[in-house]
C-alpha cells in the first residue's frame, strides 16, 4: 500500500476494503499524529494525559492504553483544539436532561466529517442520488450557528438525494405527520418502480409513519431497491415492547421491501461523521477511519470479544477538539473481526442499551477532578 502520510489522506481510503492487518499499522499511526496534535493543543486534554502518563515523548501506546474522554465531560468543558476564531459551528447533541454537549468545529473538522460520513454511508446506499422521503421537519429552515446533531445527521444525508419532501412540521401540538401528503407520494413511487430513500430517526420513523400504516391496514409494494435509512437510540421504542425484530417485519410489511433493505446508523455527536451502519438484522461494522474497544462496567479495562460493556470508539478525525478517544455511555460487545456477507472489512459490534448512570459515573469524575474547576 502507497505510505500515507497525513490524516486526510488516510481519510480519502475506501473505508471497507482495508484488511485488519494493514488497518493496525495505518490506523495507529495515524491515532499518535492526532493524539499529539491535542496534546500540544488543548491544553486542559494536556493535563488529562499527563495524570495517565501518556505524553508525546513516549513510544506510542497500543490502542487500549489511549487516554479516553468520557462523553459527558463535554457537557461540563470547553475543549479546544485551534484558536478560537477558527471555530465556524457549535455542534449541540440532542438531550433530555437539560445539559449538552458542545462540540467546537472548524472548517477542516467540518470537511473530514463530511468526507468520512459520505464514504462510509455511499458503501451501503451507493454514489448515486435519488429522491429522500424525510420522517422529519425540514433542518434547512434553521439558520442558526448552532446546529443540533439531529439536524446535523439530516443535513449529512442529503449528499444522496436528487430531491427531498418532509412529511414533518413542528407545531404548537407538536411533530404532526402530514398523513395524505406521504400517502400520495407513496403511492408514486409503487407505481413508478423509481429507487427511493425513506429516512428518518428511529422513533419518528416508527411512530409518526410505520404505526400509522399498520394500524389503518395500508401497505405498498415499494421497487426493491428501496432503502429504508434510520438513525437513533431504541430506548422509546423498547418502552413500547417494540423489538428490531418486530421493526423490521413491519417495515417490510407496509412498505413491501426487503429486510435487508433497512439501514440502521449509529453515531453521536462528540464524534459527528462518523457512523457505523447494519442492514436487516446483521451487526455493524466500524469503518477504516475508526476502531472499537469495550470496556467493563466496574473495572473500566478493555474486554474479550463477546462480552457486554461500555462502548470506546477512536478516530483520528477531529482536529479542533480532542475527540479523538472517546468513552461512550452506550452499551455493546464485540462479535468478530473479518469480512461481512457484502464484503467490507472491519470490527462487527452491536449496540444493546444504555448505561444506567451508576455505571458511567466513575470515569466522568476522574476526568473532571483532573481538568480542575468544571467550566
Amino acid at each position: 500500500m502507497k505510505s500515507i502520510n497525513s490524516i486526510d489522506n488516510f481519510l480519502r481510503l475506501p473505508p471497507f476494503e482495508i484488511d485488519e492487518n494493514r488497518k493496525s499499522n495505518l490506523f495507529s499511526a495515524m491515532m499518535w499524529k492526532a493524539y499529539t496534535f491535542h496534546y500540544n493543543n488543548c491544553p486542559e486534554f494536556q493535563l488529562y494525559c499527563q495524570k495517565q502518563h501518556i505524553t508525546p515523548d513516549k513510544p506510542a501506546p497500543a490502542l487500549p492504553q489511549y487516554p479516553y474522554l468520557p462523553v459527558n465531560i463535554f457537557k461540563k468543558h470547553k475543549l479546544i483544539s485551534v484558536p478560537e476564531n477558527k471555530i465556524k459551528n457549535l455542534l449541540s447533541s440532542s438531550a433530555t436532561s437539560g445539559n449538552v454537549s458542545t462540540i467546537y468545529i472548524d472548517a477542516l473538522t467540518a470537511k473530514r466529517q463530511m468526507l468520512a460520513s459520505s464514504s462510509i454511508t455511499a458503501a451501503y446506499l451507493g454514489n448515486h442520488r435519488r429522491p429522500f422521503l424525510i420522517l422529519d421537519e425540514d433542518p434547512l429552515l434553521s439558520r442558526s450557528k448552532n446546529i443540533s446533531a439531529r439536524s446535523a445527521a439530516t443535513r449529512g444525508i442529503l449528499m444522496f438525494s436528487d430531491s427531498e419532501d418532509y412529511f414533518i412540521k413542528n407545531t404548537t401540538r407538536g411533530l404532526v405527520l402530514d398523513k395524505n401528503k406521504l400517502l400520495r407520494q407513496l403511492e408514486v413511487y409503487e407505481n413508478s418502480r423509481e429507487e427511493i430513500c425513506i429516512f428518518g430517526f428511529t422513533y419518528i420513523l416508527y411512530n409518526y409513519a410505520i404505526k400509522f400504516l399498520k394500524e389503518k391496514n395500508i401497505t405498498f409494494n415499494l421497487s426493491d431497491k428501496t432503502k429504508v435509512v434510520h438513525i437513533g437510540g431504541w430506548k422509546k421504542l423498547e418502552r413500547e415492547q417494540i423489538s428490531r425484530k418486530s421493526f423490521l417485519n413491519e417495515i417490510e410489511m407496509t412498505l413491501g421491501i426487503p429486510k435487508n433493505n433497512v439501514l440502521d446508523f449509529y453515531g453521536f455527536t462528540e464524534q459527528m461523521g462518523l457512523v457505523y451502519i447494519n442492514s436487516g438484522d446483521s451487526p455493524k461494522t466500524v469503518p477504516l477511519y475508526a476502531e472499537i474497544i469495550i470496556r467493563d462496567f466496574q473495572t473500566l479495562e478493555s474486554v474479550e470479544e463477546g462480552k457486554a460493556g461500555l462502548i470506546q470508539i477512536l478516530t483520528p478525525l477531529p482536529y479542533s477538539y480532542p475527540g479523538i478517544s472517546v468513552l461512550t455511555d452506550d452499551v455493546g460487545r464485540i462479535i468478530r473481526e473479518g469480512k461481512d456477507r457484502e464484503g467490507r472489512w472491519g470490527t462487527k459490534f452491536e449496540i444493546i442499551g444504555r448505561a444506567k448512570k451508576s455505571e458511567a459515573r466513575g470515569c466522568g469524575d476522574i476526568m473532571s477532578e483532573s481538568m480542575g474547576k468544571e467550566s
